[in-house]
């Protein structure tokens, strides 16, 4: 029995298949499916691609990952800002069983507290997503849980296993719980590797954090252009707008890309949009840097077997792009 995670992006499906287990978890994008994967792989977590399509679409596109999940275990990676269509996801599932939501990465001083995502004296509704599921299925429960530390989101995992619960949140705790289904440690011991000597970032998101990490290694001296060919530098930042000068990433570029050691791939529009035009089949999970920022190692395309680092584009300080590339020197 393989557990499926059903994430609105690509960056977001990684993100958990790092949380997960190195190597027994794998990324794949709805269109690019293979009912074999379920049985090379513990853990399926699966990009519906459905963030900025619109309700029709997101919802056949639902219908069809759900038929590929069966009779699988299955839970819920929510955005980390609540994007796109969480009620959605919620409610499917709602149909499969009772449902738990929580939205805590404590790393980055998020916490759930009285129906609200907070993060220091910022605050968003989720309660406002949940209610109108709750007034529909009155035979189900969908229970928004408190939560603030990795104590607290075990407690919480272990309530899922005990009670059936179906796992929602941003990854940690449908990671846990899915280690507990698979029956899977959880930290599984290093891979021995050898250290990434020449690395590209390729920012296709214009969010106001990202926007603070690339001028912080603009500070550190590293090159930063729009998608291009050049000679190529230990580091390189390629920084553009995915939406506005996405015709930049030409079969050239991509080909130019293929010859670093690593890619950091910052902005799950970002991920997506260079990987499927590189071809690639799917995402073998490896090591998380920090949460939601994963490392994986891709299967098929022009990157085949090269190792790439997902981020999500408000993920991280103002310094997480330094931290990932000294993760990279010496991973």
């Amino acid at each position: 029995m393989a557990f499926f995670v059903l994430s609105d992006d690509l960056t977001g499906a990684a993100g958990v298949g790092s949380m997960v287990d190195c190597s027994k978890t794998v990324a794949v994008n709805l269109d690019r499916f293979e009912r074999e994967l379920v049985g090379e792989f513990a853990c399926i977590a699966l990009n519906l691609e459905i963030r900025e399509r619109s309700e029709d679409e997101a919802a056949r596109r639902l219908a069809l990952a759900l038929d590929f999940v069966g009779g699988h275990q299955v839970g819920i990676r929510i955005d980390s800002a609540l994007r796109g269509h969480v009620g959605m996801l919620v409610a499917a599932m709602v149909e499969r069983g009772d449902v738990l939501v929580t939205d805590t990465i404590p790393e980055y001083g998020r916490r759930t507290l009285s129906g609200r995502t907070m993060i220091g004296s910022q605050h968003r509704d989720i309660e406002s997503l949940l209610a109108p599921i709750r007034r529909q299925r009155k035979d189900r429960r969908v229970e928004l849980a408190d939560s603030e530390t990795y104590d607290d989101l075990d407690v919480l995992a272990r309530r899922c296993i005990r009670d059936g619960l179906i796992p929602a949140d941003p990854g940690p705790l449908v990671a846990r719980v899915a280690r507990a289904k698979l029956g899977l440690d959880p930290v599984t011991p290093e891979r021995p590797r050898g250290g990434a000597k020449r690395v590209a970032f390729v920012v296709g998101t214009r969010d106001p954090q990202t926007q603070k990490q690339v001028h912080r290694m603009e500070e550190l001296g590293v090159p930063v252009q729009k998608p291009g060919i050049k000679r190529a530098e230990e580091v390189d930042i390629f920084a553009f707008s995915v939406e506005k000068d996405g015709v930049l990433v030409t079969g050239e570029f991509l080909q130019f890309l293929a010859d670093y050691d690593a890619l950091v791939l910052s902005g799950g529009a970002t991920a997506n949009y260079i990987l499927a035009r590189s071809g690639f089949r799917y995402l073998v999970s490896d090591e998380q840097v920090q949460p939601l920022v994963s490392s994986a190692s891709v299967k098929g395309g022009l990157f085949d077997g090269k190792r790439v680092v997902l981020k999500g584009g408000f993920i991280g300080d103002d310094n997480t792009y330094k931290t990932i590339l000294d993760w990279l020197r010496k991973t």
